[in-house]
């Protein structure tokens, strides 16, 4: 078995461009490289020649789909005890999809170390986030240089700093290893 590596795996089919983008920031705050796998792949072909020195990986598509060699990406990374960091992009509202918790209950059903969920762009509402009982651990910005800003009115307000993630991400990997 090879020794975790995150994976950073999309609520359903997102937007390549925005998941590109959260992904690179979250590895360049990391300090690791990102490799990119799709969800066409074979999941376990993939997931023999990965190694831990690999950093990141980012997997396009959507990781419930079935494949045609059998089973889903989301299977394969419970099968294989990868952790997963899921990522959601907002609605066009700020709200919150209902893929989401669909997406963790599945994980929870397929026993995929999930490690948490970040919300790709969008406001960030913190008391709407807790209450929704995701595990949530903040926001990958369409713009990192909003990171400084402080956002005004309505309850929005910026998600933990890029560092604040890191480090709970860091945290929760080495929790989900034991």
């Amino acid at each position: 078995m090879i020794a975790p590596i995150p994976f950073l795996v999309g609520a359903g089919p997102l937007p390549d461009a925005r998941m590109r983008a959260g992904c690179l920031l979250l590895a360049s705050a990391w300090g690791v490289e990102l490799s990119h796998h799709r969800c066409s792949e074979n999941p376990h072909q993939v997931l023999g020649l990965l190694s831990a020195e690999m950093g990141m990986v980012q997997l396009s598509g959507d990781p419930a789909m079935f494949h045609p060699d059998g089973g889903s990406w989301l299977e394969a990374l419970g099968a294989w005890r990868q952790p997963t960091i899921l990522m959601v992009s907002p609605l066009p509202s700020g709200e919150i999809p209902g893929v989401a918790p669909a997406y963790v209950a599945l994980c929870a059903v397929l026993d995929v170390p999930l490690i948490g969920v970040l919300q790709l762009g969008g406001p960030w509402n913190p008391s709407l986030r807790r209450s929704d009982g995701l595990p949530w651990f903040g926001l990958l910005p369409d713009d990192p240089s909003a990171l400084s800003a402080v956002p005004n009115g309505g309850g929005l307000q910026q998600g933990p700093s890029m560092e604040e993630l890191v480090v709970q991400l860091r945290r929760r990997l080495l929790l989900s290893s034991d």
